[in-house]
C-alpha cells in the first residue's frame, strides 16, 4: 500500500505500516511517499552522524568506517520506554550502499544487544513528481533480550507503528530543510 504524507503534521495510518511482533522477532514493512525530492531523502537516511534527528529512538549515532567491500559500519545506540519497560539497545549495522538500488544494513551481532536483525531501503524519486519519494523499507530484529509477555505482542506492534510514523513525519521534515539541524518543537 502506498501512503501520501502531506507535510509535517501528516501521520501514516497504523494499518499504513505492517508491523508483526512475536515475542522474539520483529518483522515490518513500509511504502510511503514523503513531500520532498529523492536527493535530499537519501542525504538524510545516509546521514550517520545525526540519525537521531530522524529516527526517535535514537539518541546517538557515528559511522565507524568501512568494513569491508562497499560496507559501512555505523553505530546507534537505541533508547526506548513502552509502559514500565524501558531499555537502552546498541545496536551496530553493516551498511551496503547501492546508488539507484536497495540499501540494506545487517547486524553485527557482537556489537549490538541484537541477536540478529536485517533491513532493506530503496528510497526513489515518485514517477509523477520529482518533488516527492517514495521510501520502501523492510526487514527484521531479534533484540537479546526478552520484552515481557505482560506487554504481549498487540502492544508492541501499535507502540513500533508508532515510532515508524514518527520517523517518516521526521525525514520527511528534515529533508525539505536540510539546512536546518534542529526539528520544530511541533514534531514529535
Amino acid at each position: 500500500m502506498l501512503v501520501c504524507l502531506t507535510g509535517p503534521a501528516s501521520a501514516v495510518a497504523a494499518e499504513d505500516i505492517v508491523v508483526s511482533f512475536d515475542g522474539a522477532r520483529l518483522e515490518f514493512r513500509f511504502d510511503v511517499l514523503v513531500q520532498a525530492p529523492s536527493a535530499d531523502v537519501v542525504a538524510v537516511v545516509h546521514d550517520y552522524e545525526r540519525l537521531d534527528r530522524v529516527l526517535p529512538l535514537v539518541v546517538e549515532s557515528r559511522a565507524l568506517g568501512p568494513s569491508g567491500d562497499g560496507v559501512e559500519r555505523v553505530f546507534t545506540l537505541m533508547r526506548g520506554c513502552l509502559l514500565f519497560v524501558c531499555r537502552e539497545v546498541p545496536h551496530t549495522i553493516d551498511v551496503r550502499r547501492v546508488n539507484g538500488s536497495w540499501s540494506s544494513g545487517i547486524t553485527v551481532p557482537d556489537l549490538s544487544r541484537v541477536r540478529c536483525g536485517q533491513f532493506s531501503w530503496r528510497i526513489d524519486e515518485d514517477d509523477t513528481d520529482a518533488a516527492r519519494s517514495r521510501i520502501r523499507m523492510h526487514g527484521y530484529l531479534e533484540p537479546d533480550f526478552r520484552v515481557p509477555a505482560l506487554l504481549g505482542s498487540t502492544l508492541v506492534q501499535w507502540w513500533v507503528r508508532g515510532e515508524f510514523d514518527r520517523s517518516i513525519d521526521r525525514i520527511e521534515h528534515a529533508a525539505r530543510t536540510r539546512d536546518s539541524l534542529a526539528l520544530p518543537a511541533s514534531l514529535p
